[in-house]
């Protein structure tokens, strides 16, 4: 796979800052822009309440490129608030709204808390520039607003510069269309810092009372006093390509989480023969009310990502699961996802038993190879929406059907450990409401190709699959004639749907670890059955400590993923019996953790732990 990474050109510029106190070159970052400097770095950990804009919108190529950094890391960070807002216009549409719009080729925003502004419908950025890197920002909504981002205002737009006409003629020449984008360790949040509670604790609504029980959480709008969620979704990619036209965007080892629509969605418009491909790397996707990432006439490629609790809202769209790809304008998109571990993707609440962790709605090929797929009511499909190949090898299937705490129950309230409807720690989400209220789309299984009436097909190749909830051995013929779910499958469809079922094996996995937020998340034990299978995220996740020697002094140093909390460097003078201790002295930068320690008479081993 190649990376794209932006290639900044030889424009003359300076150096400026910018701090609020006045020791600074400036006190306002667009002053700072429109100056002419190059290179920006904020030194304060400000709250700047300003528009934004690097670029000329209506310019091919946007101008010189700027670089928009600070120095301050984490919760230090400066914040950066919609005043107004920009309506800009792009290609697909007119009025795309964003607080900070970015036009200009080559630029760099880095070490920044953007927000957006649910009031205004305003998304936090509006990307309309190629070869721009987005590295260690956080996307959140502002505090103390009540309004919710519409559908195509989410915290993070990608377009092409056009005429707001939504056809191949409407498109700029030569402008810009995102291409060569790259997201890198950056953080999304649908909500405010101010959102209490994030997860549900009820309904929102009593069925029969109608009235208010609980809170919806990020399932459902601030606004409607329901819930507290207030983005539409984290990231809408939205292009026309024509023939001879390919455009990438790339995310690496960013975390998506608590969003009451999608997570990343791009869409590839009109007829035109090109692409659009979104490449995902290392990152953690968590509780959707969608789906998390799904192609719309758009190539995907998801390369040993985490994702759990998707499509854990009930909306009614056909072609969801955690990963999918679907058909648009003509684009019959494919895609593929490797060493990935889908959780709790899936829900009662979500009322449609395919949704899952892949889904082929009706694309070319979707191909799954060495995933995990762990208490999902299903773990793949095909043909929801039409005809298109599923192919899935290596890959591990258990616990089909369930879902466990920290998914939503049947209503939309948070399972716990101590939730009454747990069976033996499981919570069995085939059968809470589906059966009598899904209709057509109650079948789950490990692999689901429930609508038979398309040529739509699944491909196996050596999978395991351990245990399936109240698992239904009838004929697909006679759970049709009786239309009655009796419990999960191994298979929904007709013989001649499944090609490859004969290498599906039975046993049950072992896993070392079944915290998704671990570095090693649901590695298999060395005495379980299945090795080689499913998902091995240690190598590409692990935080790997490195060091340098100056003098008496080493320095040590690592990243971790933005989402593997509470671990600590630790050190012990002993490996056979070991007392790992706390290091002091901890520094964290702008990319990573480092510390420097002395260099003593008698040995010490370092960890990080947790």
């Amino acid at each position: 796979m190649v990376l794209l990474f932006p290639v900044v050109s030889a424009w003359a510029g300076t150096t400026k800052t910018v701090n609020q106190s006045g020791t600074g070159d400036y006190t306002s970052i667009q002053a700072a822009i429109d100056s002419g400097a190059s290179t920006i770095t904020i030194t304060d950990s400000g709250n700047y309440q300003e528009d934004l804009q690097i670029g000329d919108p209506t310019q091919v190529g946007g101008g010189p490129p700027v670089t928009l950094t600070s120095n301050q890391t984490g919760t230090n960070r400066p914040v950066i608030t919609p005043l107004a807002g920009h309506s800009y216009t792009v290609s697909r549409r007119t009025g795309q709204n964003a607080g900070f719009g970015l036009f200009a080729n080559n630029s760099v925003v880095s070490n920044l808390i953007i927000e957006a502004d649910g009031t205004m419908n305003m998304s936090a950025l509006a990307v309309v520039a190629t070869d721009v890197l987005l590295e260690n920002c956080l996307f959140r909504i502002t505090a103390g607003g009540l309004g919710t981002l519409g559908s195509s205002n989410p915290l993070l737009f990608f377009g092409q510069q056009g005429d707001g006409s939504n056809t191949l003629a409407g498109r700029t020449p030569g402008g810009a269309d995102s291409s060569g984008c790259l997201v890198r360790n950056c953080e999304f949040i649908g909500m405010g810092p101010d959102s209490d509670p994030v997860e549900p604790t009820g309904s929102g609504l009593d069925p029969d009372t109608l009235v208010p029980n609980g809170s919806a959480g990020y399932l459902d709008e601030r606004t409607s006093g329901k819930g507290t969620g207030q983005n539409s979704g984290f990231v809408r990619i939205d292009i026309l390509t024509d023939t001879g036209e390919d455009v990438f965007v790339t995310f690496e080892g960013c975390y998506f989480h608590y969003s009451r629509d999608y997570g990343i969605f791009p869409t590839d418009l009109g007829n035109g023969g090109g692409s659009l491909n979104v490449i995902a790397k290392k990152c953690r996707f968590d509780a959707t009310s969608k789906f998390q990432l799904r192609g719309r006439g758009a190539n995907i490629v998801a390369e040993s990502c985490v994702f759990t609790r998707a499509c854990e809202g009930n909306n009614g769209d056909t072609e969801n699961s955690a990963v999918a790809i679907q058909t648009n304008d003509g684009h019959i998109p494919s895609g593929s996802v490797t060493n990935c571990l889908f959780v709790n993707c899936g829900s009662a609440n979500a009322q449609r038993a395919y949704y899952g962790g892949a889904n082929n709605n009706n694309g070319t090929l979707l191909t799954v190879d060495h995933c995990t797929f762990v208490n999902c009511l299903t773990g793949v499909g095909a043909g929801s929406g039409g005809s298109g190949i599923l192919s899935v090898g290596n890959s591990i299937f258990h616990q089909v059907g369930d879902n466990v705490p920290p998914s939503v129950d049947a209503i939309g309230m948070t399972l716990t450990n101590g939730s009454p409807d747990l069976v033996g720690g499981l919570y069995p989400a085939w059968t809470n409401g589906l059966a009598s209220r899904f209709g057509s789309t109650k079948w789950s299984a490990a692999f689901n190709k429930y609508n038979w009436n398309n040529p739509a097909q699944i491909i196996i190749n050596n999978c395991m699959v351990g245990s399936i909830d109240t698992e239904d051995t009838r004929s697909w013929d006679d759970a049709l004639t009786t239309n009655e779910v009796t419990g999960c499958r191994l298979f929904c469809g007709y013989d001649t749907n499944f090609v490859g079922a004969a290498t599906v094996t039975r046993a049950t996995p072992v896993f070392v670890n079944t915290d998704p937020d671990a570095p090693n998340a649901f590695q298999l034990a060395k005495v379980s059955p299945g090795q080689g299978l499913g998902a091995d995220l240690a190598p590409v996740l692990e935080p790997k400590l490195n060091l340098s020697l100056t003098g008496d002094k080493v320095t040590i140093f690592w990243t971790q993923p933005l989402w593997m909390k509470g671990y600590t460097l630790q050190s012990t003078p002993s490996l056979s019996s070991p007392v790992w201790t706390p290091v002091p002295g901890v520094v964290p930068g702008l990319v990573g953790y480092s510390v420097t320690v002395t260099i003593g008479s008698a040995n010490q081993f370092f960890a990080l732990r947790k």
